[in-house]
């Protein structure tokens, strides 16, 4: 008998523990009309250790100061708390609760603290609902669980102090816990801070701003959470005096000007402007003149397995801009613009849109970029420095029409670059309604994949060198222009070098090859299509154009004296073939060496009255035939050259006898 009394008050006891354990975190629900919506705090029953308890109830609050004989000071006008807390040890936890109609929280602190959103709802008709007046850094927990809001008046009373946001503060913020904060801020910023705001979690939602969502002055980090930003009508995040950094979480920001930006333009030399993205998921609208998504006056740096999506709609707006430098080693980003060029009369210059715009260099080492751009005289990527690409896969779309102001005119462009363009690997796709790819000092091509769809010139630079990869151009004008950017008919010095890769070259009313200096070939696969009519030629050459090596086939229309080829001066041999009759477009052109091997098999896109080739298969004082028509089984068609296969019942033009470097003949 006695055994089983003892039993059931172990179990009673046990029962009793679990009661009471359950009990500590007890959730109470606070509803209020608050306009259009109920709003839930959620409130825990949960306990702190040196604890400051602060409980709101419309224009009234009630504190329990846990603290009130060691440093800490409470004093309450209705709903307006006021701390003042002198320890130097400990560190207080400051507790919200409750619905304050008319309240606020301010606190002097001599010492860090905790504040512990459990729950509350504070909104101040003439000033911050939270103020703190104190350096000291305060680590913000916004408790799992509950739901919080801030809420500051339009006009706030006169004050000597500094307090510009619904959640202000003169130290450090760095929050926590998984709950969620919703912020509006009627006279200025939702959130600041004039030293740093750190993110480690949490739920923020700033509902509205005046000026920023959030404003840091020393530094803004975000490690993981969930920051959206609806309605900032300045910037979405700021840093005034420093750097930003993202490494994880999730932000959503929809602004008027800047997204994202690093804002600090002084002489000070110790403060680096900087983005710094690692991780995360960001997503950026702007939509005022002038803005753009990610902004830093210093570099940008991303090196992301996250996503970050920019769209910017405003004139002149870019999707990233930056005052330095800006690298791309990893993430997938997107980017829109849709606003057009203008004449921006603080600069007195025109002002035009960019998915990337770049002041320093921009490096791409992986990842994948999209740019797309709409509006009238809008770029894809503008840079002022030099580019290179080391992998990666970016797509660009700039199909705006040109802007033109007076005499002054910009275009959409693809990629622009004020110094060198560097392709060392890696997957590069362009439509542009102007040019495709251009730099004002030179392009080199090492490898990887160029493909230029649409363009007005393909790629244009005062040198411009093929080294390697696949490039495929697509052009109204000229595929490939060499020049020092003067035009006309005399020799300038710019280059074009044709030293290995497969170069696909089609134009629709230029010249594949306009070289206004010289043109070199040593090596790599040139196939070109030419245009339908001239004055337009497959190849024009101002200067020179020696090749000894590689593959050079070129195709255009009935151009007279106007029909280029090779210089005669090469060291690899080089036959200018005229038809007397014109090749249908499609119909194949082939060429045969005396054994009736087949060297090449072309098809010209368009009707072609005379095909240029080079290649080290032929020789001094061979006699080479050539047929069109006909047709080729067997074979893989790039850009018209037809690579192995069988060629058979193909039309004899004739036969033509290398005699001399360049030997030209009429079949």
């Amino acid at each position: 008998m006695q055994t089983q009394l003892r039993t059931s008050a172990l179990l009673l006891s046990s029962m009793i523990l679990i009661m009471l354990a359950c009990k500590k975190e007890d959730v109470s629900t606070t509803t209020t009309d608050m306009g259009s919506s109920d709003f839930v705090a959620n409130t825990l029953d949960t306990t702190f250790a040196n604890a400051v308890v602060i409980k709101y109830n419309g224009n009234t609050a009630t504190v329990t100061n846990g603290m009130e004989g060691n440093g800490v000071a409470v004093t309450i006008n209705n709903g307006d708390v006021v701390v003042t807390a002198t320890t130097t040890s400990t560190e207080v936890n400051y507790v919200l609760s409750g619905i304050a109609t008319n309240g606020s929280l301010k606190v002097y602190s001599d010492y860090k603290f905790n504040l512990i959103f459990n729950g509350t709802s504070i909104t101040n008709d003439d000033g911050p609902a939270i103020n703190i007046q104190s350096g000291k850094k305060v680590s913000v927990n916004v408790l799992t669980g509950t739901n919080n809001r801030l809420i500051d008046g339009s006009t706030y009373s006169s004050s000597t102090e500094d307090q510009k946001a619904t959640f202000f503060s003169e130290g450090q913020l760095v929050f926590s816990g998984t709950g969620t904060l919703a912020v509006t801020g009627n006279y200025k910023h939702g959130i600041c801070s004039d030293d740093y705001i750190s993110i480690t979690n949490g739920n923020i939602d700033i509902v509205k701003a005046s000026s920023d969502g959030i404003h840091a002055n020393d530094y803004f980090n975000m490690d993981a959470g969930t920051i959206k930003v609806t309605a900032a009508s300045s910037d979405g995040i700021e840093c005034e005096e420093g750097y930003i950094t993202i490494n994880g979480g999730n932000i959503s920001v929809n602004s008027v000007d800047d997204g994202i930006v690093a804002s600090y333009e002084d002489a000070d030399a110790s403060i680096t402007p900087y983005i710094s993205i690692k991780g995360g998921s960001i997503v950026v609208t702007t939509t005022g003149e002038k803005g753009n998504a990610l902004k830093s006056e210093s570099y940008t740096s991303i090196n992301s397995s996250g996503t970050i999506q920019l769209s910017v709609s405003g004139k002149g707006a870019k999707g990233i801009k930056t005052g330095g430098d800006c690298l791309l080693s990893n993430g997938s980003i997107t980017i829109s613009t849709t606003g057009a060029a203008f004449y921006d009369t603080d600069d007195a210059d025109i002002t035009a849109p960019a998915g990337i715009n770049c002041d320093g260099n921009l490096t791409m080492d992986n990842g994948s970029l999209t740019i797309t751009s709409t509006g009238a005289g809008g770029k894809g990527i503008s840079v002022d420095g030099n580019m290179t690409m080391n992998a990666g896969t970016a797509v660009i779309k700039a199909s705006g029409t040109a802007f033109t102001y007076g005499t002054d005119a910009t275009e959409a462009k693809g990629i622009k670059t004020d110094g060198s363009f560097v392709m060392k690997d890696g997957n590069l796709s362009i439509a542009a309604t102007d040019d495709g790819l251009k730099s004002e000092s030179a392009i080199t091509i090492h490898g990887g994949n160029v493909t230029i769809t649409q363009s007005t010139e393909g790629i244009e630079a005062p040198a411009i060198t093929f080294a390697g990869g696949v490039v495929s151009v697509v052009s109204s004008d000229d595929c490939v222009n060499g020049t020092m950017g003067n035009g006309g008919e005399t020799t300038d010095a710019s280059l074009i070098t044709f030293a290995g890769g497969t170069i696909l070259l089609n134009t629709t009313g230029g010249d594949g090859i306009d070289g206004n200096g010289n043109v070199v070939m040593t090596g790599g696969s040139v196939l070109v299509q030419g245009p339908p009519s001239s004055p337009e030629v497959g190849i024009d050459v101002n200067g020179s154009f020696t090749i000894s090596g590689g593959l050079l086939l070129a195709s255009g229309p009935n151009a007279g004296n106007q029909i280029e080829a090779t210089s005669s001066n090469s060291s690899q041999y080089t036959m200018l073939v005229k038809f007397s009759s014109v090749v249908s477009a499609g119909s194949l052109i082939n060429i045969q060496n005396a054994a009736g091997t087949s060297l090449v098999t072309f098809a010209p896109l368009r009707n072609a009255y005379y095909l240029v080739y080079s290649s080290a298969a032929l020789s001094a004082g061979s006699s080479y035939k050539v047929y069109t028509g006909g047709s080729i089984s067997g074979s893989t068609n790039t850009n018209g050259w037809h690579i192995g296969g069988t060629y058979s019942n193909g039309t004899l033009r004739g036969t033509i006898t290398l005699n001399s470097k360049l030997t030209t003949a009429t079949l």
